[in-house]
């Protein structure tokens, strides 16, 4: 077992012990082959979470600050995560993803850019990363939600990873960049929130 899997099923134990960890919709991860998992983004612990959730191993780009916290760290490392520097551009972030791509491999990113400290029930406007790497590798677009991952470790929550089908994009030629990135975000963002499990 290699340090990734050893990272990956050392979060998957801990996420069992501590909630009801509970994944739906495995099978829509493509067995092989390059794709983007995008995800909502509500917690600290949503990069681990997501990759312990595929049974292949899903690249992340981090900040650096992540790694400041010692088990964190170390667990990220082993999974695989790229730290990214304090004042390094998004192109260089872009670059990495489309790299990762290249060699066939999942890449995952949180579309909303950072983490949401807002309404944890309701996703914020999307930045257009995803929708950039989308377009430029061509990859499928794995939509995924990510139900109480804020409260790992308060209490017992129900804690959910929600994995959809690709998403069909629509891509208008005739609109300039900028608002094709923005059409492209708020497909993505709309596939996720269809994911989100009704209030009983």
């Amino acid at each position: 077992m290699n340090a990734y899997f050893l990272g990956s099923n050392s979060f998957r134990v801990l996420f069992k012990i501590f909630t009801r960890y509970q994944v739906i919709g495995a099978k829509n991860i493509p067995q092989n082959g390059a794709a983007i998992l995008v995800s909502n983004h509500i917690s600290n612990w949503d990069p681990p979470l997501v990759g312990s959730a595929s049974k292949r191993q899903v690249h992340f780009i981090a900040k650096a600050e992540l790694f400041q916290n010692f088990l964190l760290g170390f667990l990220l490392k082993l999974c695989g995560v790229i730290r990214l520097k304090r004042g390094r551009s998004d192109r260089e972030a872009i670059s990495k993803a489309l790299e990762v791509l290249k060699q066939g491999r999942l890449f995952g990113i949180f579309i909303e850019g950072r983490r949401n400290k807002v309404n944890v029930n309701q996703m914020q406007p999307p930045q257009h990363g995803a929708a950039m790497i989308a377009l430029k590798s061509k990859a499928p677009v794995i939509p995924i939600i990510l139900i109480n991952s804020h409260q790992i470790f308060k209490g017992y929550p129900r804690l959910q990873i929600i994995i959809g089908k690709p998403v069909a994009l629509k891509i208008d030629q005739e609109l300039d960049k900028k608002k094709l990135y923005q059409s492209i975000s708020e497909q993505i963002v709309a596939a996720i929130e269809a994911l989100r499990p009704k209030a009983e």
